[in-house]
């Protein structure tokens, strides 16, 4: 609510800029947006990830978060899984811990771009992840740590729970429907909390608590009962037996597209209450209602998830199979649900652009000395051409999985060649598939993070 009270109080600076809107508004018809070229490329590179070829999409990206800063943080998310990918995790961890700093430390609103997106849309604004892609950076902040020495999995892996919390906490204050549905607690985050507590061989009640919530929160995954049970009775693994954890990033996972929504009832009221509001606080007393222009739709970046082959990855130890992963965190229904329920806002934010928009044609009719017919059909000609020329901001971390999976298996002392290949619709192995040595020690958790976009898997190191 305060960002958008704030987005539309900037429109005073446009006037101030603009003593000549009409002749801006030609210029801005006439700038091509510069857009098209980068978002190819994204899509390029991300392609070329599911398909195996990491070499182009590492090359791509890296371009990418060097040339254009538009783009270059969203960019950047992606380098963080391809370097994953290739099996450089600390280079990875280190990417994502920048971002995540980079990110946190941004003001809530950047007045500069805030009112360049005013008069241009929403891609002119400093990109800032959406709340799942920060609850996802310190996720995959997590799964890279155990993919190295797991020192700061747990730490990250809270982070991550405290960041949804903070999610649902602010989505209550604006009012947002179903807040605790759609921001609820990710299994994730208590999961790593129990494996590394079963870990220790001794801090098994706090085991047993993180796997009972992770049960509560995503009841599909029936390892927990098994975890559960395990952890009650104080017992890491059978004499003999070390454990291995597989934790796949599986499928194509969410991307942003623009879509043309319809001006619901309530965002409507948003954004008439905020531009109401905002017009009694700069005549300093209560004045006349203020009329939203009638807008039937805008654009706005809603949620997709590309399609892909892979639904599980089948693990072999030697050889023999030893088990299937199975879904413990859903990350396409997580970014679905939170975009969905703050489209609203996200309509309201389109609308009041759009409205400002109205408000500076309206204007320069005014200073053409426009009146009457053509100062109508000016203010639909000029309206509706700037109008047209807006794109939803559908930057976006590209390269997230659609799920987290995880097997946990016990085997064994000795040495193993892990095969790992992603399964298909039915069941089956579809792609070549990778194998890793892994060495198995009484007692000791082994962890294997693997990634599988489409056919193609690949381990991190």
């Amino acid at each position: 609510m305060v960002e958008l009270r704030r987005i539309w109080a900037s429109r005073r600076l446009i006037r101030m800029k603009l003593p000549f809107p009409f002749f801006y508004v030609l210029a801005m018809l006439l700038i091509p947006s510069g857009c098209a070229t980068p978002l190819r490329k994204i899509d390029t590179a991300r392609n070329a990830f599911a398909a195996g070829d990491l070499d182009t999409s590492h090359t791509t990206f890296a371009e990418l978060t060097k040339s254009r800063r538009k783009f270059a943080d969203a960019a950047e998310l992606d380098l963080a899984m391809v370097e994953l990918a290739q099996g450089d995790a600390r280079s990875a961890e280190q990417r994502l811990r920048k971002l995540r700093d980079q990110f946190d430390a941004l003001p809530s609103v950047a007045p500069v771009s805030e009112v360049t997106s005013i008069i241009t849309d929403d891609t002119a604004r400093v990109f800032r992840p959406a709340g799942y892609e920060q609850v996802m950076i310190r996720t995959m902040l997590a799964v890279c740590s155990l993919a190295t020495d797991g020192s700061d999995a747990e730490s990250y892996a809270l982070q991550a729970a405290m960041k949804q919390n903070d999610l649902a906490a602010d989505a209550e204050k604006q009012g947002i429907e179903n807040a605790s549905a759609s921001y609820q607690p990710i299994a994730f985050a208590p999961y790593i909390r129990g494996i590394l507590r079963e870990a220790t061989h001794h801090d098994y009640d706090d085991a047993a608590k993180a796997y009972t919530l992770v049960s509560a929160v995503q009841p599909s995954f029936t390892a927990a009962n098994r975890d559960i049970e395990r952890a009650s009775f104080g017992s890491h693994s059978s004499p003999g037996n070390g454990v291995l954890y597989v934790i796949g990033c599986v499928g194509r996972g969410p991307v942003l597209h623009e879509v043309e929504a319809p001006t619901t009832t309530s965002a409507m009221q948003i954004a008439s209450a905020i531009l109401n509001n905002q017009n009694n606080n700069d005549e300093g007393q209560s004045g006349e209602a203020i009329s939203l222009p009638n807008i039937a739709a805008v654009k706005v970046p809603a949620v997709y998830t590309p399609t892909s082959n892979v639904i599980a990855i089948g693990v072999r130890a030697d050889g023999v199979a030893i088990g299937v992963t199975e879904t413990l965190t859903h990350v396409g229904e997580l970014a679905a649900k939170q975009n969905a329920a703050e489209m609203p806002w996200t309509i309201a934010r389109a609308v009041l652009r759009r409205t400002a928009k109205e408000a500076a044609v309206a204007t320069a009719g005014n200073q053409l000395g426009l009146a009457g017919t053509a100062g109508s059909l000016f203010h639909f000609a000029a309206a509706s051409a700037w109008s047209s020329t807006e794109h939803a901001d559908t930057r976006c971390w590209g390269l997230l999985p659609r799920e987290i999976q995880v097997l946990r298996a016990e085997l064994p002392v000795g040495e193993y060649d892990i095969g790992l290949s992603s399964l298909g619709q039915s069941g089956h192995e579809i792609g070549s598939g990778r194998t890793k040595r892994v060495t198995m020690v009484d007692g000791r958790n082994q962890y294997i993070i693997a990634i599988a976009p489409d056919e193609a898997v690949y381990l991190a190191r």
